[in-house]
């Protein structure tokens, strides 16, 4: 298993429960030991031997690894992509467009190598991942509501939206390292609700047991607001482009994953669980 993330730390205990001895690369190793997982420096390959490699890194870190996993003579490589590829593709902001076509290649480059090795070949994309109250996507919105007591809306916010839990996206990964006859290809990880963007943030009103206030502004203005937000550090990955897609409406169809890997993913319903801490 590669990478060092909120779902790899998730997946982990997971893999142990079903029998799966793992060798887990990070950056930088833990300190805690954990039943049926070997820690490995990410540059430590020496006499490793891997049936299949599951990748919680962002998929454009792959490619310098593609040759050392071939020594290992691994079967399957599933790795996780995003929805961003298409979202974000024809974004106003370079730095999306950037992300998005960073993505394009890294997939590119993992299929190409894969085919021409006859290795078998999975990418995940997940939509929206919330969950556990440390994701960048909802809780990022919670957090607002906590530090400002209201959030901010442009023309109603009615994009619609398929929030997918990390926990059903850790099960389908899961699914996708061990299903049989599984074939090679790209799989859309999508909610099993779809809802517009100020229901979903009603919805955070409501799970953090605070009165909904939302602020609608004109969409220079929330401009201003991203700008001026993105001057603090926690605020910093934000983009203007974030207000445009208020009302665009991101659907992606999970019926593939829900075939091939059983993909059945919750509406959209938090929990104590999934909002950060105060």
């Amino acid at each position: 298993m590669g990478g060092s993330s909120l779902l790899g730390e998730h997946a982990l205990p997971l893999l142990a429960q079903i029998g799966h001895s793992t060798s887990a690369f990070t950056r930088g190793l833990p300190k805690e030991s954990r039943p049926g997982v070997t820690w490995r420096n990410a540059d430590n390959w020496n006499g490793l031997t891997l049936d299949t490699f599951l990748s919680f890194a962002p998929i454009w870190v792959l490619p310098d690894y593609l040759e050392r996993l071939a020594s290992t003579h691994v079967k399957r490589i599933v790795a996780l992509s995003s929805t961003s590829r298409f979202a974000k593709q024809a974004s106003p902001d370079a730095r999306e467009r950037e992300v998005a076509q960073r993505l394009i290649r890294a997939e590119e480059q993992l299929e190409k190598w894969a085919i021409e090795r006859q290795i078998e070949w999975v990418i995940l994309r997940p939509t929206m991942i919330y969950g556990f109250g440390r994701d960048k996507n909802i809780s990022q919105i919670a957090r607002f509501i906590q530090r400002f007591g209201f959030f901010p809306l442009i023309g109603g916010g009615t994009g619609l939206r398929q929030p997918v839990h990390a926990n059903d996206v850790i099960q389908a990964c899961l699914s996708a390292i061990s299903a049989p006859g599984l074939p090679s290809g790209s799989y859309n990880l999508s909610g099993g609700e779809v809802l517009p963007y100020h229901t979903m943030v009603r919805r955070i009103f409501q799970a953090m047991g605070c009165p909904e206030r939302t602020l609608p502004l004109p969409a220079k203005a929330l401009s201003r607001v991203v700008s001026i937000m993105r001057c603090l550090p926690r605020y910093r990955h934000l983009s203007s482009a974030l207000v445009a897609r208020m009302n665009q409406d991101l659907i992606f169809d999970h019926s593939d994953a829900s075939d091939r890997l059983g993909f059945a993913p919750r509406t959209f319903y938090l929990m104590g669980e999934d909002l950060p801490g105060r």
